[in-house]
């Protein structure tokens, strides 16, 4: 079963000018940005962290955030009041766009979007947010006979085909296996988001919940006994 959808968040892979990063925000309701141009951001109380909290709920070396197989992922580090993604305390997880993090009393939002500089506010790469741009570049934008599409190979609806034209298509079922395709300017990622009783494939390999992988021309998911062909014109 495929579905499409335009609003679930894609994963960090956008171009080189669109940097993800991590929007801050104030209790004064100002909001700031630090952007992620390194492999690895460190958050806490202290001076030396890329982020710095100066609040006694953060501690002194709280969390960070590392680049691993395309993926940017939030690690606690052992902090006292841990680490909180979207209300749930985590150890290591995969961030995925407009994912909620508290850090103490401090709330910050991870986002795949690029911030145009304005000025300084500390820190080099930090800055008041002012506006804020797609990070797939309308410029770079997949022409329609470029145009992917997964193809259904086994089922009630093989033969089925959906083009790819959104920023992201989800693939699966409801109760099921459940993942996202983005497109995006580097090409065609895919995202496993839920699995059940069996594991979600990649060619015959099981893969690992919230961590994406890029598509090639002839690679196969199978999804909850689904077989889908990934299918592109350029890509091998």
């Amino acid at each position: 079963m495929l579905a499409d959808s335009g609003d679930l968040p894609s994963v960090f892979g956008g171009s080189r000018l669109a940097m993800p990063q991590l929007l801050i925000h104030s209790e004064s309701g100002d909001t700031s940005s630090l952007s992620i141009n390194d492999d690895t951001i460190t958050i806490g109380r202290r001076r030396s962290n890329a982020l710095c909290l100066p609040h006694l709920s953060v501690s002194g070396h709280h969390a960070r955030i590392i680049q691993e197989n395309g993926c940017l992922l939030i690690e606690d580090l052992q902090s006292t009041n841990g680490t909180l993604v979207n209300g749930e305390k985590v150890k290591r997880q995969v961030l995925v766009h407009l994912d909620d993090i508290t850090i103490g009393s401090y709330r910050v939002s991870y986002s795949e979007t690029y911030t145009k500089p304005t000025r300084s506010i500390g820190a080099e790469n930090v800055m008041p947010l002012t506006s804020i741009m797609p990070i797939i570049d309308p410029a770079l934008a997949v022409k329609a006979d470029d145009m992917a599409i997964i193809r259904v190979t086994s089922g009630n609806k093989a033969g089925s085909v959906v083009a790819l034209e959104k920023p992201v298509t989800t693939v699966g079922k409801a109760g099921g296996g459940l993942g996202a395709i983005s497109k995006k300017s580097t090409g065609y990622y895919f995202l496993p988001m839920v699995d059940f009783d069996t594991p979600i494939k990649h060619n015959g390999k099981g893969l690992m919940p919230q961590v994406e992988i890029k598509l090639v021309g002839g690679d196969l998911l199978e999804i909850s006994g689904e077989h889908l062909e990934f299918v592109h014109p350029y890509s091998s």
